[in-house]
This record gives structure tokens, C-alpha cells and sequence, in this order.
């Protein structure tokens, strides 16, 4: 009875072996491609907070990096720049918790004033939370609001049946506005 256990548990233990390798193995063949696949999404969201502006993102890592201490929560920082290169608004691609979690990205002006919301991947509950991320009547009342922090409820209606949802939006914005304050204030 004890060699059939051992047996038994030596094949098991090689069955896992095999399996671990050979994920580890497929996952070095397709990590590069999905960082750029992440990397292009962030750019992609980015570019459409800034559509209003006609602004082309350039993605800031070292602004990143300075952000992130105080913001684990950012994923990426675009600098909008205009036609003549001079920065005229931020993108900040960050994650926020609703009832779970929603990435982002939020463009900001050069005046405080958010351009717009993109919702990249949210995984709220379908139905409920996950409405108010794709509603578009509730993501465009935030359009021109800032520089000064937004309170659900009375600077932004929230969505009914949704409440985590749009709190959780909410504070991704303010969020990014209180980093577009850190930017100012560091030059």
C-alpha cells in the first residue's frame, strides 16, 4: 500500500513538473507580446481622451516612474503635445476600485479641466456596476470639470444600481486631477 502512495504521488509530482515548464515556457514565447499588447491599449486610450484637443500622446515614463510612489495605482502617464511639441494636457492611465477593479485613462488639460474618460477594461458586475462604466452619458459629465476634486452626488450623478461603479470612477478622476495638481505644483 505504501509503494502504490508513493507511486502514485511520484507520477502526480511529474504530471505538475511538466505541466509547470511547459506553461513557464509558453508564457516567455508570449510575454513580449503581451506587453506590447498593453502598451498599445494604453496608447490607444490615451488618444482618445485627447481627441477633443487634437493632441498626440507621448508616453512619459520617467514621469511614471516620479508618480507612482505617491499613486501605486497609475498605470502610465502620457504628455498630450501639440503640433508644435509644446504639452497642452496629461493622459493618466490608472486603476481604480468600483465594486472590483476599472483601468482607465483620464486626460486633463492644461487648465485642470478633464477632457474625457476612457474606460480601457473594467470588471465590474455585468448589469449592474458594468453600466455605468459603458454609459456614455454618465462618463461625459465629467468633461470640463476640475481642477478642484469631485464629489459624487453633487458634482457627478451617479448611476443608479451602480453606486460602487461610479464611486469608483469618480475617485479615478479625482485621482488623476490630484496628479495633474502634483505636476503643477512640481514644475
Amino acid at each position: 500500500m505504501k509503494k502504490l502512495i508513493i507511486t502514485l504521488g511520484f507520477r502526480l509530482f511529474l504530471v505538475c513538473a511538466v505541466a509547470a515548464i511547459a506553461l513557464g515556457f509558453t508564457y516567455s514565447v508570449v510575454e513580449k507580446r503581451i506587453t506590447a499588447q498593453e502598451s498599445k491599449r494604453r496608447a490607444d486610450a490615451a488618444l482618445s481622451v485627447f481627441a477633443s484637443i487634437n493632441a498626440e500622446p507621448q508616453e512619459d515614463a520617467q514621469l511614471t516612474a516620479s508618480l507612482q510612489g505617491s499613486y501605486p495605482d497609475l498605470i502610465g502617464v502620457f504628455k498630450g503635445l501639440d503640433s508644435s511639441g509644446g504639452i497642452i494636457g496629461y493622459a493618466f492611465v490608472l486603476k481604480s476600485k468600483g465594486y472590483n477593479f476599472i483601468t482607465m485613462a483620464v486626460g486633463v488639460d492644461s487648465n485642470g479641466k478633464v477632457l474625457g474618460i476612457k474606460i480601457v477594461t473594467n470588471e465590474e458586475t455585468p448589469g449592474l456596476g458594468a453600466t455605468a462604466a459603458e454609459n456614455p452619458t454618465f462618463i461625459d459629465q465629467f468633461n470640463g470639470k476640475g481642477p478642484e476634486q469631485l464629489v459624487l452626488k453633487k458634482d457627478v450623478d451617479a448611476v443608479t444600481s451602480a453606486t460602487f461603479t461610479s464611486r469608483g470612477i469618480t475617485n479615478g478622476v479625482n485621482m488623476a486631477l490630484d496628479m495633474w495638481n502634483t505636476i503643477q505644483q512640481n514644475g
